[in-house]
């Protein structure tokens, strides 16, 4: 897989983690150490596309 291509997975694995703990801190049954984990998942994305980044 090519970087670019990397890059576009990385930032739609972010865009659709960042949708979900939106929607799971709207709704009435939030739990705190889920979306605690997918925040943990999304900055680990982030870092990983930072570090691609800087790659190319």
């Amino acid at each position: 897989m090519t970087i670019k291509a990397r890059l576009t997975s990385l930032t739609r694995q972010h865009l659709e983690l960042e949708e979900e703990i939106r929607d799971r801190q709207a709704g009435l049954s939030e739990d705190r150490l889920d979306i605690w984990t997918l925040k943990r998942k999304k900055l680990a994305l982030k870092e990983q596309i930072e570090a691609l980044r800087q790659q190319a």
